[in-house]
């Protein structure tokens, strides 16, 4: 009988019938959801848990097309809405059924549990009466924004699997280093810049214009790997999952008030910060001081130095590509990825006299005056910007 499939699926591959081979895989507890995003298969209980994603995914897609190209690997993504789901992939079973990456989202009432058994396992067993109730008083508002950061995280996270996949051909993929940018051929700012320009999605904006007196020289961004964190949460499950505003934006940087139920030590906090920081008054879901920080007050603790240096430099990052995107158009920036894969140096290529020229103190000013002209997005829509489009000036 096996011998007869096998036969049958050469056959058709040999008459030119390609559907049979391009069937998209099937994983116990999943239904399928392919053709809603080209090259994007999508796994869940339900259509209606897979479609906040649809559009992001497609945004992103169309953007690192233009980018990069039209063929792009393959990849799935796994909404869990149980953990008995998140505890059934197994990734490499995944990567062997044709896909070249594969990212798992959890839905924020699996978050919620995950981090209630965690209180409960650091308070003894017992949630204290007061918390749960401040938690339930609040439950929308979080839920709604933690849908929104695991939307506007998931989409980001896609860019950079997409990126560490199509160009680095000897390259397996772990969803658990999805932002790693040494598993990238490109210099670390391009890898930031090229995800938060397709993904729509720039978390520490607001963070580089608060501090822009403390920015790393442009010349210097061009070159130097991403500043290393020993203490932010670098977990996939964390970003993906969706409660990125505090606990992590995806990109392995946290954010001064913690985060919805986040995956380190948890700590009693002030009146403010609630318990582990995870849970800021109303108005504050996205966290103070950094990202969308400083709204509504309060006192937001102090970062250590090696978070602010990644904030700054994914900010820089970030939206030095979309400057030069602006200034220079795609074609260059399409030239420039070529270039940076054959190993030659970004700031060669940006100091052309056809780029943007070799005075690195005009083209700074420039960009920081560019900056300082960016919106925000506002709050309560996650870090996400409709579009996403340079042109409209929203930071990405």
């Amino acid at each position: 009988m096996i011998r007869r499939v096998s036969a049958v699926a050469a056959l058709l591959v040999l008459l030119g019938v390609t559907g049979y081979a391009q069937q998209p895989a099937a994983f116990r507890n999943f239904n399928t959801f392919n053709q809603l995003v080209p090259g994007i298969d999508f796994f869940a209980s339900s259509r209606q848990l897979v479609m906040p994603y649809v559009q992001p995914a497609a945004e992103t897609v169309e953007r690192l097309k233009a980018l990069l190209g039209e063929e792009l690997p393959k990849g799935a993504i796994f909404i869990c809405s149980s953990l008995k789901q998140k505890d059934s992939i197994y990734e490499p079973k995944v990567l062997r059924s044709g896909y070249s990456w594969a990212l798992t989202v959890v839905t924020p009432e699996v978050r919620m549990e995950e981090m209630q058994e965690r209180i409960k396992s650091q308070m003894g067993g017992e949630i204290p009466e007061e918390f749960l109730s401040r938690i339930k008083g609040r439950l929308p508002e979080m839920m709604a924004d933690v849908e929104q950061q695991a939307v506007s995280t998931t989409a980001q996270q896609v860019a950079h699997a997409v990126i560490q996949t199509m160009l680095n051909k000897e390259f397996r993929f772990r969803s658990s280093r999805v932002d790693d940018m040494g598993k990238s051929p490109l210099p670390d700012w391009l890898d930031i810049g090229i995800a938060s320009y397709a993904s729509g999605n720039n978390p520490n904006l607001e963070y580089l214009q608060q501090n822009m007196d403390q920015t790393f020289p442009i010349e210097d961004i061009l070159s130097m790997s991403r500043p290393f964190t020993a203490s932010s949460i670098l977990s996939v499950g964390a970003g993906a999952g969706g409660f990125g505003g505090g606990m992590s934006n995806g990109m392995g940087t946290g954010s001064p008030e913690g985060g919805f139920g986040g995956g380190g030590p948890m700590m009693m906090r002030g009146p403010e910060g609630g318990f582990g920081g995870g849970f800021p008054p109303p108005g504050r879901m996205g966290g103070g001081g950094a990202g969308r920080g400083g709204r509504g007050g309060g006192n937001p603790r102090m970062l250590p130095k090696d978070e602010q240096d990644r904030m700054l430099f994914d900010g820089q990052a970030s939206t030095f590509f979309s400057f030069m995107l602006e200034k220079v158009g795609i074609d260059k920036m399409r030239q420039l990825i070529a270039e940076a894969q054959e190993g030659k140096e970004s700031r060669e290529f940006v100091s052309l006299p056809d780029v943007l020229g070799p005075d690195f103190t005009k083209t700074e000013n420039e960009w920081t005056d560019w900056v300082k002209g960016l919106k925000v997005p506002q709050q309560g829509r996650g870090n996400r910007v409709p579009g996403g489009i340079p042109q409209e000036r929203s930071g990405l």
